[in-house]
């Protein structure tokens, strides 16, 4: 799956470093040191976009570590050789700009 270059510097402007990796046919975005706000307060981490379905989702976004203030079903998944957290977060179709997909997942952390 290739992603379209102008989506890609999209998401740059709320991380350090944007990059597509593989992990067999998947293409997942990397966003690290994604800046994010969660209950008012700022939240710096590394977080991988996944634009596909998986899990029984149409997208997902995982993050390094879980947010302890958040109370949302977290889950723990082996990705790219690194473990990810994750959350029960449905209705964020891949049909959008990768950016509406990051900022829809982000909406269920605020």
């Amino acid at each position: 799956m290739e992603f379209d270059q102008e989506q890609l510097n999209e998401l740059g402007h709320q991380c350090e470093r944007v990059e597509v990796l593989a992990d067999g046919p998947h293409h997942f975005v990397l966003l690290a040191n994604l800046e994010f706000i969660s209950d008012g307060k700022a939240v710096v981490m590394d977080a991988l976009l996944c634009p596909f379905a998986h899990t029984g989702y149409a997208t997902r976004l995982f993050l390094a570590d879980p947010l302890s203030h958040k109370q949302k079903n977290w889950t723990v998944h082996q990705l790219l050789g690194k473990t990810w957290h994750t959350w029960s977060w449905k209705g964020v179709e891949a049909d959008q700009r990768l950016s509406q997909i990051l900022a829809s997942h982000l909406t269920a952390l605020s």
